[in-house]
């Protein structure tokens, strides 16, 4: 029986190979053939410069190894028949070309009966001799153990993505943070004035400055209930960041907040890869204005 981490929906199956494939052979080796317009050809990627085709296939789980290896003979039945089309997209799209491996990238490959299979239709398409075929051509299956394990596991980390949802602060919670301690405010406009002289405006950055912490505030609360080690990492990440700050009265220069925002995410996501970049963006730029609030940076 397949294990949870080998259930897959067929269009995540699809992105996560692409991605496996990506590393493998570096993103500008690998074509995506779309099938929503004109229709499947028997191929979802191609890699020319090692003369490979992938076809994606993901059974609904949870089923036994006889079923899923029928399945899986049925699918390369069909689809290498679509391959072998000399009117077909694959005919057109890989003029030219001698392909040598048709590979069929599974979740789980557990039965031999698929590799018998393979072979004998791999023995038909060479009897065929279509000229985008080359001679030793060879149809192989592959599942989790023929990709790097490293890459794998980085991609399955990913499928693991950690998404808070994370409530829009109120014009109450930024009076709240702003009237609870109004040293704060005075802080951002002192420290912001070098970068916006209208004073109008000047307040509009202060309240968007106010609003991002509390939003930020409102991630962390939100990742705490959901990813406690996570939580654990990203405050200890940020409370790290901000001693140093304090130790060295750091001064930023040249485009010093965009730098330490884009900084800041960077390390977030390092130390917690699977979340949600959108949420580490919120989270380090109300670090840095909690920063600007509290401690001495210093804007030139």
């Amino acid at each position: 029986m397949a294990g949870e981490s080998d259930i897959w929906d067929g269009d995540e199956w699809e992105g996560h190979v692409l991605h496996l494939l990506q590393a493998e052979h570096g993103a500008h080796n690998v074509q995506k053939v779309p099938a929503k317009h004109l229709g499947d050809c028997g191929l979802d990627f191609i890699c020319l410069h090692e003369q490979l085709v992938y076809q994606c296939y993901a059974v609904q789980e949870p089923i036994d190894v006889a079923v899923r290896a029928d399945k899986q003979k049925s699918k390369i039945t069909i689809d290498i028949k679509k391959f072998c089309d000399p009117n077909g997209g694959a005919a057109a799209i890989l003029k030219g070309q001698k392909i040598k491996r048709w590979i069929l990238a599974v979740p789980l490959h557990d039965s031999k009966a698929v590799v018998e299979h393979a072979a004998k239709k791999a023995a038909e398409v060479r009897a065929k001799k279509l000229p985008y075929v080359d001679g030793d051509f060879q149809i192989i299956i592959q599942d989790r153990e023929t990709f790097d394990a490293d890459t794998w596991n980085h991609r399955m980390l990913l499928r693991k993505r950690i998404r808070p949802i994370v409530p829009e602060p109120t014009d109450e919670d930024v009076a709240a943070v702003s009237d609870g301690d109004q040293s704060l405010a005075d802080n951002l406009r002192a420290k912001m004035v070098k970068r916006v002289s209208d004073s109008g405006e000047l307040e509009d950055v202060v309240d968007d400055l106010l609003r991002v912490f509390v939003q930020s505030e409102n991630a962390k609360d939100t990742l705490r209930s959901m990813a406690p080690d996570a939580y654990e990492n990203v405050v200890r990440l940020i409370s790290e960041r901000l001693r140093r700050l304090r130790l060295g009265s750091r001064r930023l220069v040249g485009d010093p907040l965009d730098a330490e925002i884009d900084s800041l995410k960077t390390a977030i996501l390092a130390a917690v890869p699977n979340l949600d970049p959108g949420t580490a963006d919120t989270i380090a730029l109300g670090a840095v204005s909690d920063w600007l609030m509290r401690c001495p940076l210093k804007l030139d």
